[in-house]
């Protein structure tokens, strides 16, 4: 019978050991929702750029679209249609006779801060 005993002893766990096992569990299980939601972050971010640059990219192939005399001017920030969390603004100078620089800016709030993807481009009157 001792002997026996003695084998159950071996199999068996105390609780120390069970406590030092949640606790690496738990820290583990921890470690994975915190990757989980940084990459989730991550993927946000990624796609409102992506969002930022297509509406910045329509815009500037609107503006390239239009008479350079008349119709290409700037525009004050402001919301873009369709797209509520995200504005634009287009400012247009021109450095030369003949030459305009237009740069289309697009704005989104990230973690509290503002997120900016500006396009620019040059077009003549020839």
């Amino acid at each position: 019978m001792a002997m026996a005993s003695l084998f159950c002893r071996k199999r068996a766990f105390t609780l120390l050991e069970i406590m030092i096992a949640l606790i690496i569990l738990t820290l583990g299980v921890v470690a994975a929702v915190g990757l989980f939601s940084s990459g989730m972050s991550s993927g946000i971010d990624a796609e409102n750029t992506t969002i930022a640059m297509n509406l910045a990219q329509r815009k500037m192939e609107r503006i390239r679209n239009t008479d350079f005399d008349t119709e290409i001017i700037s525009e004050a920030k402001a919301v873009v249609d369709g797209f509520p969390l995200f504005q634009r603004e287009v400012m247009v100078t021109e450095p030369e006779t003949g030459l305009k620089e237009i740069t289309v800016n697009v704005y989104w709030s990230y973690k509290e801060d503002e997120v900016i993807v500006p396009l620019v481009t040059y077009i003549s009157k020839n």
